[in-house]
């Protein structure tokens, strides 16, 4: 079974890069681009991963965790940010991430740290 994995950035750049280094380690991926839909498409794509930015203009990565976290306790979230305060680290740490990797990301970290919770 091939696993699924949304990415979510408002950044169209940015998740359009994500998207293919994902997609080249066989994963299929769906997107977001903002945490509002990213709650929408996590409902109804249930995928086994998200991978967020923290900075997002309608809610912010922090706020995504949670709802996301409320709708499934089980989920695997991981956060994508150019914003590398220990303070926002810990946060996502202590809410709920899994990993978290600053930007710009070198696809073999965003590879290793996939793999790696995906086991």
């Amino acid at each position: 079974m091939t696993m699924k994995i949304l990415i979510v950035d408002d950044s169209l750049f940015t998740r359009t890069i994500h998207r293919q280094t994902v997609e080249n380690e066989g994963y299929l991926v769906v997107e977001a681009g903002g945490g509002q839909e990213a709650v929408e498409i996590f409902k109804k794509e249930k995928p086994d991963l998200v991978v967020t930015d923290l900075l997002m203009p309608d809610m912010d990565g922090m706020d995504l965790i949670r709802e996301i976290l409320t709708t499934d306790p089980t989920a695997k979230m991981v956060v994508c940010s150019a914003d590398r305060k220990i303070e926002h680290i810990r946060e996502a740490g202590k809410i709920g991430a899994l990993g978290f990797l600053s930007k710009p990301i070198a696809a073999e970290d965003l590879n290793r740290l996939i793999e790696k919770l995906m086991g």
